[in-house]
């Protein structure tokens, strides 16, 4: 076997074994409906909020806050989390308002993911969001501490995947040496 074509083998190895695992590590489940939905104008208030992930997400882990702009949470109880549907119920009397559901669940691969959901209820107008103050003391606790905490983990799959692709290079010159190791043994015997 000629070293180019050896060299060729170990190349298409690699690949192969980083495309193979990279692959399922950068996909993540998504959120693809919530009640209400996105920018939704409701009549009056809901009794609950219920958003849809792509797939199963873990029950560890998930946290809803629907807060007014005083950044009071509405949220009665714990999240219940259902095939891939997380559920929670709200407080009743939830005056007419801008709200924004704050969402945090761990996906199936064990990724935790957020976002948020702005929803208005009556003819008010929707939740303005104000840049928070640089240097101001804040609650870091509970579950918007762990949304804050999203960009980290989003570093951590970029991560990953840089040490899938360290890994195949390394598989691939350990194939090529091995390679190349057999070539020069088979070399000797026959001589």
């Amino acid at each position: 076997m000629s070293r180019s074509r050896s060299l060729a083998i170990a190349v298409l190895a690699a690949v192969v074994g980083v495309l193979g695992f990279a692959s399922p590590a950068a996909a993540h489940d998504e959120l693809i409906a919530s009640t209400p939905s996105i920018g939704e104008q409701l009549a009056s208030a809901p009794s609950e909020v219920a958003l849809t992930f792509s797939a199963e997400v873990l029950t560890i882990g998930a946290a809803v806050i629907v807060a007014d702009g005083a950044g009071r949470d509405w949220v009665a109880d714990e999240p219940v989390v259902t095939d891939g549907v997380v559920t929670v119920g709200l407080q009743s009397g939830m005056p007419d308002a801008g709200y924004e559901i704050r969402w945090r669940v761990v996906s199936e691969d064990g990724h935790p993911i957020s976002g948020l959901v702005p929803f208005t209820v009556g003819d008010a107008s929707p939740l303005e969001r104000t840049p928070a103050a640089t240097g101001a003391a804040t609650d870091e606790t509970g579950p918007q501490a762990a949304m804050q905490e999203q960009g980290a983990h989003e570093d951590q799959g970029v991560l990953r995947i840089l040490l899938i692709g360290i890994g195949g290079a390394i598989v691939a010159v350990a194939v090529f040496t091995l390679i190349q190791l057999l070539r020069r043994k088979k070399g000797t015997r026959s001589t």
